[in-house]
């Protein structure tokens, strides 16, 4: 049974088409705002907000995109939940999913050859075998989409690097915080985003030979980095430091600026092709 909508987020919701339909967007925005001054969770309205923020293509689409431009020989995923980005791989991609609580039937209707390894991203990078594919071969391309708290991403990251093959991409969702409330790491609201993404400061000050750009995509960004290095010591010999240094990161800078924090990229696949070939992404 799906939780009841709260009745504010309905009336401001229906308020705020109305408006826009009359071309008063400005008064449209302010409708969505004073609701969540009034009621701080209301997960339709930060859904809204995030689309008119950033409009334009959404993550699935970005990440169907990258299937489809850089046709990946192996596919891994981290937080697979319903499958429904896993199934965005297609025939001619070996995918690997990994999820320790995945809902419904997430191989259902994948159309390339996919594994689901029902286990936490901890346990599936320290059992993995050195004769793995993943381990051998090295995965082309990478989504990492679990737990969205910091510490869990830095060792999901690290994992994966470990794991990359020459030229190839990793994404990081939930990256571009809509606001403060949304962005801590104690999960207050139904659309949270978590402190993942302090993710990207962290490399971007840490690992200066990663190329990392964030897609300003809905509802809450794409991250794409590049020049991933399975050698790379950096982050797992200062792991307790960079937990202890980005622990008390507010959310209020980037939610201001996130061009200056997150290095945003614009939501266009024409540029974003350009700066693939430029950072020598297969």
């Amino acid at each position: 049974m799906s939780a009841a909508v709260h009745p504010l987020e309905t009336a401001a919701l229906r308020r705020w088409r109305r408006l826009r339909a009359e071309g008063r967007g400005a008064d449209a925005d302010a409708v969505l705002w004073d609701a969540l001054a009034q009621e701080p969770n209301l997960p339709g309205v930060h859904v809204a907000l995030a689309h008119q923020r950033w409009p334009g293509p959404d993550y699935r689409h970005w990440l169907a995109w990258f299937h489809a431009h850089l046709k990946p020989r192996l596919y891994l995923e981290i937080g697979v939940e319903f499958g429904h980005t896993l199934r965005l791989a297609r025939p001619g991609t070996q995918a690997t999913g990994v999820d320790p609580a995945p809902r419904g039937d997430p191989l259902s209707g994948c159309e390339a050859p996919t594994r689901l390894f029902p286990c936490t991203s901890a346990a599936f990078f320290a059992e993995l075998g050195a004769d793995d594919p993943l381990a051998a071969q090295g995965f082309d391309l990478a989504f990492i989409d679990g737990d969205h708290a910091f510490d869990a991403v830095l060792d999901d990251f690290i994992g994966a690097e470990r794991l990359a093959a020459p030229g190839a991409v990793l994404l990081l969702h939930d990256t571009v915080p809509l606001t403060a409330a949304t962005a801590g790491r104690e999960r207050r609201t139904g659309f949270h985003t978590g402190d993942g993404w302090k993710i990207v400061p962290c490399l971007r000050a840490l690992r200066p030979d990663l190329r990392v750009v964030t897609l300003s995509t809905a509802p809450t960004g794409l991250t794409v980095v590049t020049g991933l290095d399975p050698s790379s010591t950096r982050l797992p010999e200062r792991r307790q430091a960079i937990r202890e240094s980005y622990a008390a990161l507010p959310p209020e800078a980037v939610v201001a600026e996130p061009g200056r924090v997150l290095a945003l990229g614009p939501n266009d696949p024409v540029w974003l092709a350009r700066w693939l070939s430029a950072a020598g992404a297969r």
